[in-house]
């Protein structure tokens, strides 16, 4: 499964790298929760993850900025890892015009993410 991964830099800025998730790896969670933007939202300024986890997107196309200014495109199916937990963090702007539906699953801490490098 194509996947991205936010992280921290040493400098405390935010980067990402493109990978991929193998199918069916066990991955340790802590819990899950669904969430759903109201649809007048389309942007999120500058935060980083409250925890190290994956989202999920089940609806909505969003593109995601980093401190350096690369983006990526994340559409429904890919699986973002948010690990960026100190820091700047990063942003992200609906570039679709349905609202952004998304599972997230907090990872239980140490555990390994499953991401792998493309």
């Amino acid at each position: 499964m194509k996947a991205y991964r936010l992280f921290t830099t040493a400098t405390g800025g935010s980067a990402f790298e493109e990978g991929r998730i193998n199918r069916l790896q066990h991955i340790p969670s802590e819990y899950l929760f669904l969430a759903e933007d109201a649809p007048e939202r389309v942007a999120y300024d500058w935060h980083p993850a409250p925890k190290r986890q994956y989202v999920l997107t089940l609806r909505g196309t969003l593109e995601f900025t980093v401190t350096d200014g690369s983006t990526f495109v994340l559409q429904p199916g890919d699986v973002l890892v948010a690990a960026d937990i100190t820091g700047t963090g990063h942003k992200w702007r609906r570039l679709s015009d349905e609202s952004w539906v998304r599972t997230y699953v907090v990872l239980e801490e140490g555990a390994d993410d499953g991401f792998v490098v493309a």
